[in-house]
């Protein structure tokens, strides 16, 4: 009987082993761990944020520049309103909140005021963060050149001179600034984060959140990533695909 009762102990002993690893398993993996938390470094550029028009549409299409609240549309940017990137193509970030509006109007241009893209897309029905991929047959971005984007809530059946707009600011690094970081995953996003390349950062990490969509660990870091930004209003809205 002793001999039973010691192998019942012992499996019980590798049933708990078994258990304890697969629970610290998790724990790590829901958990960031403190070498790959992510903290923006604000770079030295600094240029006005630029919102306007829409007051008199209603709330559903109107942008409020006193603010950044869940009731407006808000460029996903630090508060000097403008972002680094290396990418020849970078994807920009918008907050589209609940709207009447139904298209948009988008435009991209470089510093002296040039057209390089414009054309209008639909809204994604649902309120969340969304993602502008600048087309592969846009001229590639110009190192230490920078560049405005705007884009305008079509309220109407056209785009009015009073169709409530935001913009952001650009700028393209060389890509020796960093290139080390160029790689999808959390460390990446931390390095690219630590050295200013915002567009880069949030780009990295919105694709890491896509690929895994049920981490918990990525959604805090994006909301850590956001509210370190004063995007606190926005920081748990959906990322949309």
């Amino acid at each position: 009987m002793p001999l039973i009762k010691n192998k019942f102990a012992f499996r019980y002993l590798h049933l708990g082993t078994a258990l304890s690893i697969i629970l610290c398993s998790f724990y790590i993996w829901t958990i960031p761990s403190l070498a790959t938390r992510v903290v923006f470094k604000p770079p030295g550029d600094r240029v006005p944020r630029t919102s306007a028009g829409g007051a008199s549409r209603g709330p559903t299409c109107e942008i409020n520049s006193s603010n950044s609240s869940q009731e407006n549309v808000t460029p996903i940017l630090p508060r000097s309103n403008i972002g680094l990137t290396v990418a020849e193509h970078p994807t920009i970030f918008i907050y589209i909140p609940k709207t009447k509006a139904k298209t948009a109007f988008f435009s991209f241009e470089d510093a002296n005021g040039n057209n390089i893209y414009q054309g209008h897309f639909n809204l994604p029905q649902q309120t969340g963060i969304m993602q502008i991929k600048l087309p592969s047959s846009v001229p590639q971005l110009k190192a230490e050149q920078k560049y405005k984007w705007s884009l305008a809530m079509i309220c109407t059946a056209d785009l009015e001179p009073d169709s409530p707009f935001i913009s952001g600011w650009i700028r393209r690094v060389s890509v020796s600034h960093n290139s080390q970081t160029l790689h999808t995953n959390l460390d990446s996003v931390a390095n690219l984060a630590a050295s200013s390349l915002w567009y880069d950062a949030i780009s990295t990490l919105a694709q890491l959140r896509q690929s895994q969509p049920n981490n918990p660990a990525l959604v805090t870091v994006w909301q850590d990533l956001l509210n370190s930004v004063g995007l606190n209003a926005i920081a748990n809205e959906p990322l949309i695909n």
